[in-house]
Parts: structure tokens; sequence; C-alpha cells
């Protein structure tokens, strides 16, 4: 089931990106940046709740670190790709927000796989 909500959050992730990109549903991602607090704070939220449940739903090879450095990589090529599309604009303080997310959710993930290892 954690598998299917991960899924499905990144799907729409990736979906409100490209709509902002495309120029389209403003109504949406405009109204859920406003009700959060900003495009930071939506940055952070979205990062935050897409590690929590990647890193829930894998499994515990992954929060060795691997699973926290595919998905820097894969919101660094989102954020990225905003140089190409004339709607948008890179902004590095977007990015380092959703890294600072990214890597909030998954700390406790990497510090109980290291305390395990440590204890074996």
């Amino acid at each position: 089931m954690v598998r299917i909500l991960a899924l499905g959050w990144l799907a729409f992730i990736v979906i409100l990106s490209a709509s902002k990109s495309l120029g389209y549903g403003h109504w949406a991602w405009g109204s859920i940046e406003h009700f959060l607090g900003g495009n930071l704070q939506m940055h952070f939220v979205f990062a935050f709740i897409l590690s929590a449940l990647a890193h829930l739903a894998s499994s515990r090879f992954w929060h060795r670190g691997w699973l926290l450095l595919l998905l820097v990589i894969g919101c660094a090529l989102d954020e990225g790709l905003q140089f190409v599309f004339p709607l948008r604009s890179f902004n590095p303080m977007d990015f380092l927000v959703t890294c600072a997310g990214l890597l909030l959710a998954a700390l406790p993930f990497m510090v109980l796989q290291w305390r395990q290892v440590k204890s074996c």
C-alpha cells in the first residue's frame, strides 16, 4: 500500500511540474503553493513527503543512501529542465530547499540502518 502511495505521490509531483512547465494548471499548483505559504515551502513539503514515502516503501538496502541519491538526482533533473522551458526559471534555492526536505525525511531511515549495521 505504501508503494502505491509513493508512486502516486511521485506521479502527482511529475504531473504538477510538467503542467507548470507547459503553462497549464495554474489554479492547481498556484493554490497549493499559496496554501503551503510559498514556493520554497512547497518544494520542502513535497520533497519531504516524497522521500518519506519512498523510504517507507523501499527495502533496507536503499536506506544506505542510494535512494536519497536517486531522489536528489531526479530533483536535480527536474530543476535543470527549467533552463529549457521558457515559462520556468531555474532557482538554486528551490533545489537546496528540495534537498533539505529529501534529507530530513531520509535521515531517520539512514540512522536506523547505520545503527543496525553497527550493532552486527
